[in-house]
């Protein structure tokens, strides 16, 4: 779950949605706990006064057979452990009450000095004393705040567990869907062999999985028989093809041959030598690719490679009065074949200057992690860069141009022989070829 960001959950779907359903059910539970809480005031204000109204009652018994001295005994008696507040008012006190229905209505009274607001009751003695019986109230304001903080907790603690449940519940669901996401990136990168982990839960992540499983199985396997039958058509075809070169060169060597039909059999020569450098390409291709041929790697130094590959392309570009330029920033040493980092270095400095126009720039540099080749060409759109890669892949700009397809295919499969890869950016103008390289140890 670590590897979520907070943007991609914040842009999560899920957890908004989960959100939402989190606030709507906070919303109904809001509403329940409200009329709840006004429910449980209603039912102690009722139990105060009907509490109130038997203290009156009992009173009141004790008022028609009691005398004052009396009652104001009982009264002290009860004051010691009572949460009733009692008051004696004589003939004419100096006490403005508010007008008190007939027993036993409960009614809101203020005593005089410095006592609080209470639920009260009036009960008139034998000598017509009045006797207020009334429950102060700080008994009830203290329980109104315990109630509100016990609701408070019982509403708000249970949306906080739902939103931490929803954000756990989405971070959950964003990391698997990630794990598919990388392994589809893989996919999409050229990695074979991807595939998802299946848990012994078999739930729908991990069904999804075993479909997609199946489904990049069975990529792989129509994959590797198209190329494995494009090779065995390649090798059919190489030796018919060689025969009929050699019947050719057979006619060229004839000296009787009219100058129209010599020709048109030296076209036909250079298409079947064209022909025949494309199978061979592709076979090769297909057998590195496959780990068919036996590749020594050893500790090399790129720049001396580089070198000989300039002397020997530098005929190429000073025909196009090309300016080859290369600077050495890092010493690289790479475990690798020379012989294949030669040829691929040549494919793409050959290709710089195949699609560099005449009078332009051809940069190479190396360093600590490879090679980098940047011209100053047309370049290579962006959704492009990647079927480029691939076999027999050729541009409709490039089409004109003499080439089998194969080259950047050949770069791409010795990088990933050597645990690298090729990266191919703008140069604006012009096209960045990086060739990635896994240093010697």
């Amino acid at each position: 779950m670590a590897s979520i960001s907070s943007d991609v959950l914040y842009r999560s779907s899920i957890l908004k949605l989960l959100l939402w359903f989190g606030g709507g059910l906070f919303l109904v539970m809001s509403l329940l706990m409200q009329q709840l809480y006004q429910n449980s005031l209603q039912t102690y204000q009722q139990s105060l006064d009907d509490l109130l109204r038997q203290e009156s009652q009992l009173f009141s018994q004790l008022a028609a057979v009691a005398d004052t001295d009396s009652i104001i005994k009982s009264i002290d008696t009860r004051k010691q452990s009572s949460l009733y507040y009692y008051q004696l008012y004589q003939a004419s006190p100096h006490y403005v009450a508010t007008p008190i229905p007939d027993y036993p209505a409960i009614a809101n009274v203020k005593s005089t000095g410095q006592s609080q607001g209470m639920r009260a009751t009036k009960v008139l003695l034998k000598d017509g004393t009045p006797l207020v019986i009334g429950i102060n109230d700080s008994v009830y304001q203290q329980f109104q705040n315990n109630l509100n903080v016990r609701f408070l907790w019982a509403t708000f603690v249970p949306f906080m567990g739902v939103f931490a449940a929803a954000v756990w519940f989405a971070l959950n669901i964003l990391t698997r869907l990630n794990k598919v996401n990388q392994s589809m990136n893989q996919v999409m990168c050229g990695e074979r062999g991807v595939r998802l982990k299946v848990s012994a839960a078999t739930d729908e992540f991990d069904l999804l999985a075993i479909h997609l499983n199946t489904m990049l199985a069975q990529m792989e396997q129509n994959e590797s028989r198209l190329r494995s039958l494009t090779v065995d058509i390649a090798h059919d075809l190489r030796t018919p093809m060689a025969r009929l070169k050699l019947r050719i060169d057979t006619l060229l060597e004839q000296v009787n041959l009219a100058p129209q039909v010599a020709d048109e059999l030296s076209f036909v020569q250079q298409d079947f030598n064209q022909l025949l450098d494309t199978f061979s390409g592709m076979m090769e291709l297909y057998n590195l690719s496959q780990s068919r041929a036996n590749i020594a790697l050893e500790p090399i130094d790129l720049k001396p490679i580089i070198l000989d590959v300039l002397d020997f392309m530098e005929p190429c570009a000073k025909e196009k009065s090309q300016l080859l330029s290369y600077r050495c920033d890092v010493a690289c040493l790479v475990s690798g074949n020379r012989n294949l980092l030669f040829r691929a270095l040549c494919n793409l400095i050959d290709n710089a200057i195949k699609y560099t126009p005449s009078g332009g720039q051809i940069e190479i540099a190396s360093d600590c992690f490879g090679v980098l080749v940047a011209d100053n060409g047309p370049g290579i759109d962006d959704k492009d860069k990647t079927r480029v890669l691939d076999q027999l892949v050729r541009l409709d700009p490039s089409r004109s141009s003499s080439g089998f397809g194969l080259g950047l295919a050949f770069v791409n499969t010795v990088a990933q022989l050597h645990g690298g890869r090729i990266v191919l950016s703008d140069n604006q103008p012009g096209l960045r070829a990086r060739l990635l390289l896994s240093r010697a140890d």
